[in-house]
């Protein structure tokens, strides 16, 4: 609840001075923010000796839910498809 409020508050500001030079500046530091946030959250999963020692099965888990929700994603794709046919005879990537 407390990171939704800080992301709708983020959202309010954003808006109100969507007219000034604050999302060039926030556009411009977002990737090292993002880099650092990454490397610091590596370094915490790094330190953890529990994560450490079950990298294996941890790996072999996130690589399962990897390619069960690229599978997944397929499908509905292909549902979706199916199910509302393109009326014009033209594909969305050939417009």
């Amino acid at each position: 609840m407390f990171a939704l409020a800080f992301m709708f508050a983020g959202m309010l500001i954003g808006f109100l001075l969507r007219k000034t030079v604050l999302p060039a500046l926030v556009s411009r530091l977002l990737l090292p923010i993002i880099c650092a946030l990454l490397f610091a959250m590596g370094v915490l999963i790094g330190a953890n000796p529990m994560v450490m020692d079950n990298l294996h099965t941890l790996g072999l888990h996130g690589l399962i839910l990897a390619c069960a929700t690229t599978a997944a994603s397929a499908l509905c794709v292909a549902l979706i498809c199916r199910l509302f046919p393109d009326k014009t005879g033209q594909g969305a990537a050939r417009q």
